[in-house]
């Protein structure tokens, strides 16, 4: 009877067990689930990010074009090029650069501190080799060149720097202020000059056509004169002249925010724009091609260093 009894508890206690076990096995759980529903509002952001964020060409002559084979960074697939991505959460309807330039004229200072990498920098879209100018500065010579003819004292000229070809320019000067830089002659030489040919360097009157370009300098305002130049060595650029002095020339392709840019002047033209590319839609980006054009009498070593800005613009811009 007592050894029953303990067979029984044993019998028991394994029902137990067994009961337990089949309660408490998570193959035979109950689950319960429930959502919850997330909203996010994204604001309205016009933002770009562009890269690398530095490019340095080395060992330039002279007179010579830095291209993808000058850049020191070659562990990239496109030295030379940057990547504009719009990492804000608008589309972009404009892009266009600005870039810095020498405060005075750095030629003949014999100080590498006096030229702005900025002022050579010239840009294309990707892969299609038509590289401009985003603003050129030149300025008038500093003596007399004595191998060039213009009509008169009445004329300032200088020359208009693209690396080894070098374009003379003359603008003709008024006695009358009011009219310094406007409503006057602009010529530009046809042939460039470098170390191997004379070029372009008769400015006598009746030779348009055949030893320069002349151009109408049109009055923008008190501080300004422009040509729109459709044709010659630069056509596709806008010129301007600070008024009254006529001392320097600017050419420029990609900086709409030099003056007169697409309102007096319609060569300029946008990097980016949504009227011919469509709208640069958020992680989309646009690829741009940069080459350096150094001048010739660019002394030796680093130049000051240039900073080329990236403008980007939508409708809604915040």
């Amino acid at each position: 009877m007592k050894g029953k009894r303990h067979l029984n508890w044993i019998i028991g206690l394994s029902l137990i067990f067994l009961f337990i076990f089949i309660i408490f096995n998570p193959s035979d759980a109950v689950t319960s689930s429930s959502q919850v529903n997330v909203s996010v509002q994204v604001a309205t952001r016009t933002m770009i990010d562009v890269n690398p964020e530095r490019i340095e060409w080395i060992g330039l002559e002279p007179g010579e074009e830095g291209g993808p084979d000058d850049v020191s960074n070659q562990n990239v697939n496109a030295p030379g090029s940057i990547q504009i991505e719009n990492t804000g959460s608008i589309n972009i309807t404009k892009i266009w650069f600005n870039v810095s330039q020498p405060s005075a004229r750095p030629f003949g200072t014999g100080d590498n501190g006096s030229y702005d990498a900025g002022n050579f920098i010239a840009i294309a879209k990707h892969n299609t080799g038509q590289y401009y100018f985003v603003n050129r500065l030149d300025f008038n010579e500093s003596q007399e060149i004595v191998y060039l003819y213009v009509p008169g004292p009445s004329w300032n000229y200088g020359r208009i720097r693209n690396a080894s070809s070098e374009y003379f320019w003359a603008v003709n000067i008024s006695a009358n202020p009011l009219q310094n830089c406007g409503n006057m002659p602009l010529r530009i030489g046809l042939r460039p000059h470098n170390i191997s040919s004379t070029g372009s360097t008769n400015f006598a009157d009746g030779l348009s056509g055949t030893e320069y370009q002349e151009f109408t300098v049109s009055i923008m305002n008190a501080n300004w004169g422009y040509v729109d130049m459709n044709s010659g060595p630069f056509a596709n650029y806008c010129a301007i002249i600070p008024r009254p002095a006529c001392n320097k020339i600017y050419i420029y392709h990609w900086d709409m925010d030099a003056p007169g840019a697409g309102l007096y002047c319609f060569s300029a033209s946008y990097f980016w724009d949504n009227a011919t590319n469509g709208e640069l839609k958020p992680g989309e980006s646009v690829i741009a091609d940069i080459v350096v054009r150094v001048p010739y009498g660019v002394y030796q070593g680093y130049v000051k260093e240039g900073v080329l800005t990236v403008i980007a613009q939508s409708e809604t811009s915040t």
